[in-house]
C-alpha cells in the first residue's frame, strides 16, 4: 500500500475501525518538565553564585560586555532596536489574538499565569541581589526619533515573563513554531543587551527563572500528551501493513504505551509505544543512575526512539531462533509525531504475578527457568526478569516478553543478574528453598551460585526493589540457602554505587557540624581564660548527669513500645543515638535510628512509626510542661532575652497553617499522596498507642523517663555553670536552657548546633551572668552532652549494625 493510497483511504478506515478508549488530552508529571526544571536550577545556582562569591569577575566580564557592545556603528544598532523592538511588541499580541480565536481559554489562563509568576519571582531575587556595583548595559542609547515603546523595553522581568510563556506555550506547539517562539526570547534577549537597563548577568538570571516557572506551571496543571491521535495512530498501522477493524488501548501496561488490534481477517496484535516522553525520563533515570551507581551500572541511551524498538525487535528475534517462547515480530514503524512502535503477536495468557499461590506449581517455575535458560544461550539477557513479564498460556506454555532493556552479547556477570532478578521474583511467592532448589535443577550450581554478589537491592529491577522492602530478610534467606544447595563459598556483594548513601549522609553531616560549630571559636580566649579559673570538683558531677541521660531514655523508650524489648539491646540503642543525631535536624537521626531498630524487633512499619511519633510527643510535651514551669519559677514570661508567644500569636500560627492545609487539600494529587496517607497512619497509630496507655507501668515509665531526660540535661548546665563560679540559681538556669531547648529544636542543623550554644549563652547573659562564664559553661556543657559522646555512639552503632539489631 502506497503512502497515497494509505492517506486516501484512511478517513473511510477509521470511520469503521473502533478505537477506544481514546489517550487523554493531558498528562502530569512530564519528564521533559522535570528536565527542564533541573537544568534551569543548574543555571540559576550558577548565576546566583556567581553573583555572590564571584562578584568582581562578573563585574569585569559585564564591563567588557559593554565596551563590545559601545564598539557597534550608531547606525547599525539604531536599525536593529528599530526592528527588534517592533517584532518583540507585535509577536506577544499576535499570539494572545491566535488563543483568544480558538477560545483556548486553560491555555490563556495559564500563559497569564506563567508570566506573572515569573515576572514577580524575578523582581524579588533581583531586589534580593541589590546594587552588585557592575556596569549597566549603555545607559543612554535610545533609538532616534519617537520609539514605539520604552528605551529600556525589554525589562528583566519582561525578559522572565516572556521565557515562561513561552516554556508553556512551546508545549502546545509543532516543532517550526517552538523554533520561532523561542527566537523571539533570542531578540528579546538581543535589546535587553543592546538598551539600557540592568547588567547581563541579570539577563541570565532572569531566563533561567522563566524557564523554570513555565516548566512548574506545565508539571502543576498538565501539559499536552505526546501520545499519538486515533488518527495518527492508524495512519502508522497501515504503513506497517495491518488492517485493523478494532484498536483497544491497555490501561495496565505499566510504564508503556500497548494497544492490543484485531484485524479484518481475525488476526490479533500486540503494539507497545514508545513516546518522546519516554525518551525523557529514559533520561532522567540514566542521570540519577550515573551519581548513584558506578559506570558499568548505567546503560548507554539509543540514538532514536526508532533504533531503541529495533533493537528490541532484534532482541526478540535472536532469542527465538535460539528456541525461546517469545512472540513472534510482525513490523516496526514509526508516527507522524515522533514515537516509534514494535508489532508482535497477541498472546492469550496470565502474567505470573497474578497466579494464585498454588497455580504456580513446580512444572510451571521450571519452565521458567528453562526460558531462561534458552535466552541465556544466545548470549542474551533480559534485564527485566519480573513475574509481569512472565505470560502462561491456556495450554500452561510460558511465554516470555517485553525485551525492551534487553541486551544482546551479554557477559556473565549480566547473565548472572538475570537469575539473581528471577530467584527474587519467585522467591517472593513461593519461598526461597523451593525457589532455589528447582533454580539448581533447571540451571545448575554454577549458574545459581554466580547470582551471589548481585543479590541486592542494587542490583534489582526497580519493581523487585520496592517489593523486598517488605521482606528485608529474604535476599538473605537467598543468599543462605545458595550456599547450603551449591556449596559456594561466601563471597562479597559487587560495589555498584559510587558512594553509599550512609557516606553521604555522614560527610555532610560533619560538614553542617564544623561549619556551624565554626564561630564559637571567636570566642576561644574568653573561654580559655575562665577554665583557669574552673572549679574542677563540679566535673564528676557533670560528667554523671550526661550519662545517666541514657538510662532514662532507655526508660522513656521501652514505656513506648506496646510489647516486650530487650532491654540491654534497647539501652545500646539510645547509646547509639548519640551519633545518628549527627544525620539531619530536630532529632530526624534519632527518629530514623528508633524506627528501625523496632522493626528489626518484630514491629510493623506502622507500629514502629506510632511508637516513635508517642516518645517524641511525650518529650515535647513535658519539656513544654517544664519550661512554663521554670519560666514562672524565675519570674515571669520574659527571660534572659527568651520570651513565650502570646496567645494571639500561637492562634495566628495554628490559623495559618489550618489555611494552607486546606488549601493544598483542595488539590487532588495532595489528599491521594500526602492527606490519605497520613490519615491512615493516625488511625494505625491511635489504635497502637491505645494498646501502650492500657499498661500503668509504660504510661510511668514514657512520662517519667521524658521529664528525667529533660532534668538530667537542665542539672548538667547547672553543673556546669557552678563549676565556672556562675551565681545562678536553678530556676534562671533551668528556664535558660529549656527556653533555649525548645529554640534550637526547629534549627535545620544537627543536634542544634549553632542556634542552641547561641540561645543558651544569650539567655544565660540576660540573667546577668558573665560573658565568659556564659560562653565557658555552654561550650563545656555540650562537650559533655553532645560531643564526647559521639565516639561510643558511633562504635555502638557500628556494633549493632554487625549484628543485625539495625
Amino acid at each position: 500500500m502506497s503512502e497515497t493510497d494509505t492517506e486516501a483511504g484512511l478517513p473511510e478506515a477509521l470511520d469503521q475501525v473502533s478505537i477506544f478508549p481514546e489517550p487523554p488530552l493531558r498528562r502530569r508529571w512530564s519528564a521533559a518538565d522535570i528536565i527542564r526544571i533541573l537544568v534551569g536550577l543548574v543555571f540559576l545556582a550558577a548565576g546566583l553564585l556567581a553573583a555572590t562569591f564571584a562578584e568582581r569577575t562578573i563585574s569585569g566580564a559585564e564591563d567588557d560586555l559593554v565596551d563590545a557592545i559601545d564598539r557597534i556603528p550608531d547606525g547599525i544598532e539604531q536599525v536593529v532596536l528599530g526592528t527588534a523592538q517592533l517584532i518583540a511588541t507585535f509577536v506577544p499580541l499576535l499570539a494572545i489574538g491566535v488563543v483568544l480565536w480558538r477560545r483556548r481559554w486553560r491555555l490563556l489562563f495559564h500563559l497569564w499565569l506563567a508570566g506573572t509568576a515569573a515576572s514577580l519571582v524575578t523582581a524579588l531575587v533581583i531586589a534580593w541581589l541589590g546594587d552588585r556595583n557592575v556596569a549597566t548595559v549603555i545607559a543612554q542609547r535610545t533609538v532616534e526619533g519617537t520609539p514605539l515603546v520604552a528605551a529600556d523595553f525589554p525589562t528583566t522581568e519582561y525578559l522572565a515573563s516572556a521565557a515562561a510563556t513561552v516554556t508553556v506555550g512551546a508545549a502546545y506547539l509543532p516543532r517550526r513554531w517552538k523554533r520561532a517562539a523561542w527566537s523571539w526570547v533570542f531578540i528579546l534577549l538581543v535589546l535587553r543587551l543592546l538598551g539600557p537597563g540592568q547588567p547581563p548577568l541579570d539577563v541570565w538570571i532572569a531566563l533561567s527563572l522563566g524557564v523554570v516557572v513555565g516548566s512548574i506551571i506545565l508539571l502543576l496543571f498538565g501539559s499536552p500528551n505526546p501520545e499519538p491521535g486515533p488518527t495518527e495512530m492508524l495512519e502508522a498501522l497501515c504503513d506497517v501493513g495491518l488492517d485493523p477493524a478494532e484498536v483497544r488501548r491497555r490501561d495496565d501496561a505499566g510504564s508503556h504505551i500497548t494497544y492490543d488490534t484485531v484485524g479484518r481477517d481475525g488476526r490479533r496484535t500486540f503494539v507497545k509505544l514508545r513516546t518522546p516522553d519516554d525518551r525523557s525520563w529514559d533520561l532522567l533515570s540514566r542521570l540519577y543512575r550515573a551519581v548513584r551507581l558506578r559506570s558499568s551500572e548505567v546503560s548507554r541511551p539509543y540514538s532514536t526512539l526508532k533504533r531503541q524498538v529495533e533493537h528490541e525487535a532484534l532482541a526478540v528475534l535472536t532469542v527465538r531462533d535460539g528456541g525461546t517462547r517469545s512472540p513472534a515480530v510482525l513490523g516496526v514503524g514509526t508516527t507522524r509525531g515522533g514515537a516509534a512502535f514494535v508489532v508482535e503477536e497477541l498472546i492469550d495468557g496470565r502474567r505470573l504475578s497474578t497466579l494464585a499461590d498454588d497455580e504456580l506449581d513446580d512444572e510451571t517455575v521450571r519452565a521458567v527457568f528453562t526460558a531462561v535458560r534458552s535466552v541465556h544461550a544466545t548470549r542474551t539477557a533480559h534485564h527485566d526478569l519480573t513475574l509481569d513479564n512472565l505470560l502462561l498460556d491456556d495450554s500452561g506454555l510460558v511465554w516470555l516478553v517485553d525485551y525492551d532493556k534487553a541486551e544482546l552479547a551479554a557477559g556473565r556477570r549480566e547473565r548472572a543478574r538475570d537469575i539473581a532478578e528471577l530467584l527474587v521474583a519467585l522467591a517472593l511467592v513461593i519461598g526461597p528453598d523451593r525457589t532455589v532448589t528447582l533454580g539448581v535443577e533447571q540451571l545448575g550450581n554454577d549458574a545459581v551460585a554466580s547470582s551471589l554478589p548481585l543479590l541486592q537491592p542494587l542490583a534489582l529491577s526497580r519493581s523487585l526493589g520496592k517489593s523486598i522492602k517488605s521482606q528485608r530478610s529474604l535476599l538473605d534467606q537467598l543468599r543462605h540457602q545458595i550456599h547450603e544447595s551449591t556449596g559456594a563459598e561466601d563471597v562479597e556483594l559487587a560495589q555498584l554505587a559510587r558512594v553509599k548513601p550512609r557516606t553521604l549522609v555522614m560527610i555532610m553531616a560533619g560538614a553542617l557540624a564544623f561549619y556551624s560549630l565554626l564561630p564559637q571559636f571567636g570566642n576561644l580566649g574568653d573561654t580559655v581564660s575562665a577554665f583557669g579559673d574552673a572549679r574542677w570538683e563540679w566535673m564528676p558531677a557533670l560528667a554523671g548527669a550526661a550519662a545517666v541521660y541514657f538510662v532514662f531514655a532507655t526508660i522513656s523508650f521501652l514505656g513506648s513500645v506496646a510489647q516486650p524489648m530487650p532491654i540491654a539491646a534497647s539501652a545500646r540503642g539510645q547509646v547509639a543515638t548519640a551519633f545518628a543525631q549527627l544525620v539531619g535536624p530536630a532529632s530526624a537521626g534519632k527518629m530514623a535510628l528508633a524506627g528501625r531498630f523496632l522493626q528489626r524487633n518484630g514491629l510493623t512499619p506502622s507500629e514502629a512509626s506510632a511508637s516513635v511519633a508517642l516518645n517524641t510527643i511525650a518529650g515535647i510535651a513535658t519539656h513544654l510542661l517544664l519550661m512554663v514551669a521554670f519560666f514562672a519559677w524565675a519570674g515571669g514570661g520574659s527571660i534572659g532575652g527568651v520570651s513565650l508567644p502570646s496567645i494571639g500569636t500561637v492562634l495566628l500560627v495554628v490559623a495559618i497553617a489550618v489555611g494552607v492545609i486546606a488549601i493544598a487539600s483542595l488539590f487532588p494529587i495532595v489528599r491521594r499522596t500526602v492527606i490519605r496517607p497520613v490519615i491512615d497512619g493516625i488511625r494505625t497509630a491511635a489504635g497502637y498507642v491505645a494498646e501502650v496507655v492500657r499498661s500503668p507501668i509504660r504510661v510511668a515509665a514514657l512520662l517519667g523517663g521524658s521529664t528525667l531526660i529533660t532534668l538530667s540535661y537542665l542539672f548538667a548546665l547547672v553543673f556546669s555553670v557552678k563549676a565556672f563560679g556562675g551565681d545562678l540559681n536553678i530556676a534562671q538556669i533551668g528556664a535558660a536552657y529549656l527556653g533555649a531547648a525548645a529554640i534550637a529544636n526547629i534549627a535545620p542543623t544537627p543536634g542544634g548546633i549553632g542556634p542552641l550554644e547561641a540561645a543558651m549563652i544569650a539567655a544565660l547573659s540576660g540573667f546577668g551572668l558573665d560573658g565568659g562564664v556564659a560562653i565557658s559553661s555552654v561550650l563545656t556543657f555540650r562537650l559533655a552532652t553532645f560531643w564526647l559522646p559521639i565516639a561510643p555512639g558511633w562504635a555502638t552503632f557500628m556494633w549493632m549494625e554487625r549484628r543485625g539489631e539495625i
